[in-house]
């Protein structure tokens, strides 16, 4: 058997061996970031360092799932191993933690305004949750304490409601791709689901992280579902809270958002009653009342109707008699004018003398040779006094 200082590698077949060998050790290092650049939008290169030394390392784009800058402290998880084209040593890594409140902070901060700027917190897109929805999808730890808070606060306040529990982990290395495909099967899904319910209890800002990062706070965003997240405690915030519809303080506030409280709505209803019978109590004397009003006048109206008939026969018969009197009377005066008028003398044969127009009377009106005008029963003669 061979020792391995008697094997003569070429430097390819060293490049290989080392990298075999090395990628069987796993390993994590801790480090402040340094040089942090990404190329092309898919190739990420940094630097780990400490009081001493420095190693590179190297990642694709889409394996890291935190944001990252100069200067925050993290884990790097991944395989030691060569680059045989500048035999560059380097840490090949898959997975990356952040380490220290620091670099948590930097974290959030960056991720928030990355999405913040992209319109995914605008409030302009928020929907409203359904009044009483009888069909919830729940995303969160069936064994955690918040989901008995919910659950337990959400049949106290009301009954009837269809629970779809999506069960995750809500930190540690699952929890963000568990939390992502509930989300994604809820969506999909033809179960009738009217609201999304995102929960899990209190916690550190690291044991929130899964709620913290961008591919849980897009789910939240890109829900065709509304979505009411409650994270924490009231004091508690996460990007995915940001994202969401509705915010609740916490789990048990979810379910108040959600549903109405029974003791209220009845309450509600007594006094809706309550104010009805007055109601209609009142509009019933108040129409009673019309009514009464109205008969009174109908009355009144018939015995004036029948008063006005029986003056209008009066005045008719007054307007009859009067007519007939002043008939009679110019009939009377008719008559007398007729009497009267000097023609009618002239039709019983008498004749009336005028002279230049004057009707003479005597004759002492008249000398020889005038000329008179006489008017007789069948017409007028022209004659002369001799």
């Amino acid at each position: 058997m061979k020792l391995l200082a008697d094997v003569v590698f070429s430097v390819t077949e060293f490049i290989e061996y080392v990298n075999l060998v090395l990628s069987q050790r796993r390993v994590v290092i801790e480090g402040e970031v340094s040089g942090f650049t990404i190329n092309q939008g898919k190739w990420v290169f940094f630097s780990l360092k400490d009081e001493q030394s420095i190693v590179s390392c190297f990642c694709m784009r889409y394996q890291l799932d935190v944001a990252l800058e100069d200067g925050m402290q993290i884990r790097a998880h991944g395989v030691p191993r060569v680059y045989g084209k500048s035999g560059k040593f380097s840490i090949v890594v898959d997975k990356v933690e952040l380490a220290g409140m620091g670099a948590l902070k930097r974290a959030f901060e960056l991720t928030k305004a990355k999405l913040e700027k992209e319109g995914i917190f605008d409030s302009a897109r928020k929907r409203a949750l359904p009044s009483a929805p009888r069909c919830i999808g729940l995303i969160c730890s069936r064994e955690s304490a918040a989901y008995a808070d919910f659950m337990r606060i959400l049949n106290n306040r009301w009954g009837g409601v269809d629970i779809h529990l999506a069960h995750v982990h809500v930190q540690g290395d699952s929890a963000i791709k568990e939390i992502v495909g509930a989300f994604e099967f809820f969506n999909t899904s033809d179960l009738g689901v009217e609201v999304l319910v995102l929960i899990r209890g209190g916690g550190s800002l690291e044991d929130l992280q899964a709620f913290n990062s961008e591919a849980v706070a897009r789910a939240v965003f890109g829900s065709k579902i509304p979505v009411v997240c409650g994270v924490g405690h009231e004091r508690d915030e996460s990007l995915a809270d940001y994202a969401a519809d509705v915010r609740a303080a916490t789990p048990t506030h979810a379910a108040t958002l959600l549903v109405p409280d029974r003791t209220e709505v009845l309450r509600t209803l007594e006094q809706l009653q309550r104010s009805l019978v007055y109601e209609m109590s009142n509009s019933i004397k108040r129409y009673n009342s019309e009514i009464g009003r109205i008969f009174i006048f109908s009355r009144a109206l018939r015995e004036y109707s029948v008063s006005v008939e029986y003056a209008v026969k009066i005045i008719s018969s007054k307007i009859q008699h009067s007519y007939q009197k002043e008939k009679d009377s110019l009939l009377f005066l008719t008559r007398t004018l007729e009497q009267m008028n000097p023609l009618t003398v002239v039709k019983r044969g008498y004749s009336i003398v005028r002279k230049q127009g004057k009707v003479c009377t005597s004759k002492e009106d008249l000398r020889m040779g005038d000329t008179i005008d006489v008017t007789m029963r069948d017409g007028d003669v022209a004659a002369q006094i001799l």
